[in-house]
């Protein structure tokens, strides 16, 4: 018989995550490979898992014969382990423990979930490790295992002792932010804004049954939920902002939320959100900004400048007057100012652990020494003790924030744009660096960054 390495020869991927064999020569017909011969030659070239023993049995019936090459062992990719994460005991999905705010009902704006001091309001979900994977040598890939967080209290809200509970503190309705969950009294209005009410700044939630006429103001710590129209009023809320109408703004007013905003139609509007931006309807001339994504997956998007860190998806991009619109995918200049804001604050909180940690050896160097302190010393280790524990504080927060804002960098080129119906031309799309102007209209398209180059292609 021929040897089989005359007849074959085993190219393994650069990952070693495939092995494919390849035909050099026919086999001779006199002789019979058997699966035994063919395994443990397979097996002295190193692959040794994820073999496909059904294929090597029919290259054993034809006797050795291919036609084409033949992926004859896959390796299995790690799973990486999730991230620590907040699950809500209020205010959740009945298909999920998640929080899902996508799933929020704009009909029932007012309805924020109401809790009671001391009630268990949020628990918080440890990481896991995950599995490692294996490649076709056999050789073990380690998983990455999920991030971590640290659980801390918000507006009236307590950590449980055991650091994995948030505990409300006093009676009002849920604020709920990533890593942690407030409870805030409510300002609520019964009707619409008017010179009645005048323009309103409030510590917790603001509830508005009616309509935001033109020119007033609203600010709130907690959600904004507004059960009318925003008209070019400013609506500024350290929380998420709710429209049951819409936003109607002639260009003017302003729309801000540090988490998302949910609204059924925006028209000539300016918004900007720190989360996502959900429009059930359409969004017409208008400026928006967020950092994650914006969804319109049942209206269109037509005319003004929208921007996102992830993805646009609506369901008609531009239109048949070929109106222009411009998008802009990727990372922001505001991400990029976060993360040099976050790099000096964990410089500074560095450099300032480091001056305090001298100053406290130097008074327990005179304590070791049987030197008795002083009043202003043992007042000054205190505080010195204090400020150690704040700024190491600091310092973690900054360098948890960084972790994340470094993936969302890594994560921009990942960005995408999908429409679910049309795309007209006269659309400019931006990732980054690349830009691409629509010439000609295309179909159930996505358009993403591929091999360098903005590329449509079908959904």
């Amino acid at each position: 018989m021929t040897p089989l390495d005359d007849i074959f020869e085993i190219q393994i991927s650069s990952n070693k995550m495939k092995a494919t064999i390849i035909q050099n020569q026919k086999n001779d017909e006199k002789t019979k490979l058997t699966y035994d011969e063919l395994i443990t030659w397979v097996k002295e070239h190193g692959v040794v898992y994820g073999i496909n023993d059904n294929g090597l049995q029919k290259i054993v019936e034809n006797n050795g014969l291919l036609t084409s090459p033949f992926v004859f062992a896959e390796g299995t990719n790690p799973l990486n382990g999730n991230n620590a994460y907040l699950k809500a005991t209020k205010f959740v999905s009945e298909k999920s423990d998640r929080l899902d705010v996508d799933q929020v009902d704009l009909r029932h704006v007012i309805n924020i979930p109401s809790v009671s001091q001391g009630q268990t309001v949020g628990e918080k979900v440890e990481a896991t490790l995950g599995q490692s994977g294996r490649n076709v040598l056999g050789e073990e890939i380690p998983a990455k295992p999920g991030r971590d967080f640290i659980l801390r209290p918000g507006k009236n809200t307590s950590v449980s002792e055991d650091k994995s509970k948030l505990i409300a503190q006093v009676d009002g309705q849920l604020c709920i932010d990533k890593k942690t969950i407030h409870v805030y009294p409510v300002y609520e209005v019964h009707g619409d804004l008017d010179m009645r009410t005048g323009n309103i700044e409030f510590i917790g939630n603001v509830s508005i049954r009616g309509n935001v006429p033109a020119g007033f103001q609203v600010k709130a710590k907690g959600d904004i939920r507004i059960q009318g129209t925003v008209e070019a009023a400013t609506i500024i809320s350290e929380g998420s902002i709710f429209v049951a109408a819409g936003i109607v703004s002639q260009g003017k007013g302003f729309v801000k939320a540090k988490k998302d905003i949910h609204t059924t139609f925006i028209n000539q509007g300016n918004v900007e959100a720190e989360g996502n931006l959900h429009v059930n309807q359409s969004i017409l001339h208008s400026k928006c900004h967020v950092n994650g994504s914006i969804y319109c997956p049942k209206g269109n998007i037509v005319g003004g400048k929208l921007s996102a860190g992830y993805e646009i998806n609506c369901k008609e991009l531009g239109n048949s007057m070929h109106t222009p619109t411009d998008l802009f995918i990727g990372v922001h200049q505001q991400v990029l100012e976060k993360i040099s804001t976050h790099q000096n604050q964990l410089k500074q909180a560095t450099e300032e652990l480091e001056k305090l940690n001298k100053l406290l050896l130097v008074i327990e160097l005179k304590e070791k020494k049987g030197q008795v302190l002083q009043t202003n010393e043992r007042i000054m280790k205190l505080r010195v003790r204090n400020t150690l524990l704040q700024t190491k504080e600091k310092k973690a927060i900054a360098e948890e924030e960084l972790i994340e804002l470094n993936e969302e960098m890594d994560k921009s080129h990942t960005g995408v744009v999908k429409v679910e119906r049309h795309l007209y031309p006269n659309v400019t799309l931006t990732f980054g660096k690349y830009r691409r102007k629509i010439t000609s209209n295309h179909q159930y398209v996505k358009v993403s960054i591929i091999d360098s180059e903005i590329q449509i292609i079908p959904l």
